[in-house]
This record gives C-alpha cells, sequence and structure tokens, in this order.
C-alpha cells in the first residue's frame, strides 16, 4: 500500500509555474501571489460550509437574533471566481508584462489558458474558457464605467 503525498499547494504551484515558463527572477512573487490567492478560497469555501452546531442557542440581544440562518443550495461563488480570475490576471501580466490571450473555442489553447486550466483544476472550478470569457467582460466593463478607455483588452 502506498502512503498518502502530503498536499502541499506551494510545491504544486511552483511545478505549475515552471511549466510555463514565466522568468526566473519574477517566478517567487507570482508564486506568493497565487499561494495567497487559493488559500483563501479555500478558506472562504470551508468557512461557508460550515453550520453552527444545534446544541447551542443562538445569543439573543433585546429579543434579537444576532445570528442569521444562511439560504440553502449552493453558494453563490461568482465574486470568489473573480478574485481568483484577477489574481491569475495579474500574475501573467507580472510575469510576461503584456495582456493575456484567451482561446476561442474549439481552438488550440494558448499558454494563458494552460496555465489557468492548471490554477482552477485545483480549486474544483470548471468552464476555464467560459469563466475566463466572462470575466474578461466583466473586468472592460468595470473599467469603461470607470471612465477608462479599453482596447482588445489593454487600459488606455
Amino acid at each position: 500500500m502506498a502512503l498518502a503525498k502530503p498536499k502541499n499547494i506551494r510545491l504544486e504551484l511552483r511545478s505549475d509555474i515552471a511549466a510555463v515558463n514565466f522568468p526566473y527572477g519574477k517566478r517567487r512573487g507570482i508564486e506568493d501571489l497565487l499561494v495567497r490567492t487559493v488559500r483563501y478560497c479555500r478558506a472562504i469555501r470551508n468557512h461557508r460550509q460550515k453550520r453552527p452546531s444545534q446544541s447551542k442557542s443562538p445569543k439573543q440581544v433585546l429579543g434579537v437574533l444576532v445570528m442569521k440562518s444562511r439560504l440553502r443550495g449552493r453558494q453563490d461563488d461568482s465574486l470568489l471566481r473573480a478574485y481568483v480570475f484577477s489574481a491569475l490576471f495579474r500574475a501573467w501580466m507580472i510575469g510576461f508584462g503584456e495582456y493575456p490571450k484567451i482561446n476561442n473555442k474549439g481552438g488550440s489553447a494558448t499558454q494563458f489558458v494552460i496555465f489557468a486550466d492548471f490554477i482552477l483544476h485545483r480549486l474544483h472550478i470548471g468552464k476555464v474558457e467560459d469563466h475566463l470569457e466572462e470575466f474578461r467582460s466583466y473586468r472592460k466593463k468595470l473599467f469603461i464605467s470607470s471612465g477608462f478607455e479599453v482596447v482588445r483588452g489593454k487600459v488606455i
């Protein structure tokens, strides 16, 4: 029987960063950025899944319950995904100094999509191309509403 390999997110991300050939001088900063992002994402997801135990009664302050009950069903991850995608875009721009290119569906995957797929697979986020295109249009809409001009993903 083989022993289980312990999960070390820093080592896993280091191998993903090396696979995409980021410049050596910038790998440490990119690694730190992505490790913080993955840990934050996992912490938020784990915190959401835990529910207060039923044995403890909620505290009442002047007849009002302090603890609100959560909605049932799957939680909305759109803002958490936006945080992860912004970190991926930032890491790519720090490493290569250019805006990342997203391939069309059915076309050959660009280096950025391959890199993003490595990271998003570890966070259990699927449909990489769909989510990246959605984030890119969301980001463009935010920049335009703030008064910036955006041409092909580049802010002018």
